[in-house]
């Protein structure tokens, strides 16, 4: 029987460990022009070149890596890591990508940056999670403030990116935050 690994589980999506048939829709989402534009990426990625950076992650004690699956199809549609887990500062950086514009805008980053929050602080025991964005990304921004992360600065043209140096906020959310936004 092939059960569906389900770590955490959401109405739309559900998070699960890495396998190796999720290189194709991480293959796809770093090559492909609108995912690579969100995530500024530049170099072209062979599928090689995306196996040993997820073997890096999966190797990594202060990283932990999730695949993105469709509830109902139980379809691969992207992934959310911590990066930078610091146990004595108790803080995390965080990161998703959704690999393919067919899945976008239909809720799943959020309920997947929500799975992560809870996953953060309920089992982690983290204190703070933060994040960069770039200003420019007003959906990204409001969806992030959606689940009550917050901007507390900005980095100034931190990025060349389309001929052009981008502003990015510095968004976090701590764990006093997240439990008062839950009540």
């Amino acid at each position: 029987m092939n059960k569906q690994i389900k770590f955490l589980e959401g109405t739309k999506i559900y998070l699960r460990p890495y396998q190796e048939q999720d290189l194709d829709i991480i293959e796809f989402g770093k090559n492909n022009t609108q995912v690579r534009d969100t995530l500024f990426l530049f170099n072209p990625q062979t599928r090689n070149d995306v196996k040993n950076e997820i073997e890096k992650w999966l190797n990594d004690n202060s990283t932990v890596l999730f695949t993105i699956c469709e509830n109902k199809t139980n379809k691969p549609v992207g992934q959310t890591a911590l990066f930078r887990i610091d146990y004595v500062s108790r803080a995390a950086i965080f990161y998703i990508a959704i690999y393919d514009p067919v899945f976008w805008s239909k809720g799943y980053g959020t309920e997947a940056t929500k799975l992560m929050l809870k996953y953060s602080f309920d089992i982690l025991n983290l204190n703070r999670i933060q994040l960069h964005v770039a200003v420019e990304n007003i959906k990204g921004v409001k969806a992030y403030e959606r689940t009550g992360f917050k901007i507390e600065g900005t980095l100034r043209q931190a990025m060349y990116h389309n001929n052009k140096y981008v502003d990015f906020h510095v968004m976090g959310i701590l764990r006093n935050e997240y439990y008062n936004n839950k009540s």
